[in-house]
């Protein structure tokens, strides 16, 4: 069991959209036994918004399947994983259900949470979409792993093993494969307000299906030339996708987070002034600086004790920009708790 428990009441009000002060906030959401150093998790956060929303709290999502983002890079090492699974915690902490896929065999994302695959049997979503295309039940609530409780952060995580794609090659329209897996096991997928995958860098197949599977990439680039150019394979990428898939009504677009800028850094400043008119309104506002707490996230002498910066260091500059970048894609990708579009929602 993880030992992480929540975010105290600073955070757990500004997550939760609450407004009032915090001696209301205290009077109305925590028992008068508890004391001040109590801890709000995601369930709870939940709780709090459905009341705010005045939601029943029995509402389930419809049978649909949630808005899908895939954070995406041609090429590793601009902190790709880093960005997805702290938005993924963060979102879940916003009081959203929240499934993560990790599609890298790299494992890195099931290892920020403190799951070693070389010890554990996992079942990856290579796996899982292979029994689909073979006209078996997929079963992915026997893949899953809990990471925060009741279900408000799931993963499926990954091993080298996925690595293997050569069932998928001869698989009949193999690039719908993902897209299968979600609607032929819709009942488990809807019950998320978002499904989130970490997909692994340069080209593959595997990689393929999940960007046919969603809208908009999530696209983690840092400021510096290989990683730029980069950037412009993965753009010529998606635009032969959407010349193949256009008359299936799939038009894929990138929005674009700039990771690890150091203000201090000349060549960093150069970077961005060329980055910003070349992808005019899909650069997030919020840049995340470069912070040494995100390589603290991970330790490999001691992989349990793993976690994103937002549970480790929620006061910290690193924390505040994955907040910031949380706001702005919750509402860029449209999320809505339980599926609902209640008036006012969009503001918290």
């Amino acid at each position: 069991m993880r030992a992480f428990e929540g975010v105290k009441q600073k955070l757990a009000m500004e997550l939760s959209g609450f407004t009032g002060t915090p001696k209301t906030f205290r009077t109305r959401y925590r028992e008068q036994a508890d004391n001040k150093h109590k801890l709000y998790s995601a369930a709870e956060i939940r709780a709090i918004r459905f009341g705010l929303l005045n939601i029943p709290p029995e509402t389930k999502r419809p049978l649909t399947l949630p808005p899908v983002i895939d954070t995406r890079m041609a090429k590793g090492g601009v902190g790709k994983t880093t960005i997805c699974g702290n938005v993924a915690s963060c979102i879940a902490l916003s009081g959203y259900r929240v499934l993560l896929i990790d599609g890298d065999p790299q494992s890195s994302l099931t290892s920020l949470y403190g799951i070693n695959w070389l010890d554990e049997e996992i079942t990856h979503i290579g796996e899982l979409m292979k029994r689909t295309s073979q006209g078996q039940r997929a079963h992915p609530e026997k893949a899953i792993r809990s990471i925060y409780p009741d279900g408000m952060l799931d993963l499926i995580p990954s091993d080298i093993t996925m690595v293997d794609e050569s069932w998928l090659m001869g698989a009949m329209n193999r690039e719908q494969a993902f897209t299968r897996l979600l609607e032929a096991e819709i009942e488990f997928f809807s019950q998320y307000d978002v499904i989130i995958i970490d997909s692994a860098p340069g080209t593959s197949v595997l990689a393929t299906t999940f960007m046919v599977a969603c809208k908009t990439l999530l696209t983690v680039v840092t400021a510096e030339g290989q990683a730029i150019a980069a950037l412009d394979v993965l753009a010529s990428n998606v635009q032969e996708i959407n010349a193949a898939f256009g008359r299936q009504g799939i038009h894929l677009d990138v929005h674009i987070v700039v990771n690890q800028f150091n203000t201090s850094k000349t060549p960093h400043q150069y970077q961005l002034s060329k980055l910003l008119p070349k992808f005019p309104g899909k650069i997030n506002d919020t840049i995340i600086r470069d912070f040494v707490g995100f390589l603290r996230e991970s330790d490999p002498d001691n992989i349990s004790s793993n976690g994103p910066v937002l549970e480790k260091e929620p006061n910290s500059g690193g924390a505040r920009d994955i907040i910031d970048l949380t706001k702005s894609l919750i509402k860029l990708y449209g999320l809505r708790l339980a599926g609902t579009t209640l008036p006012g929602q969009e503001k918290l």
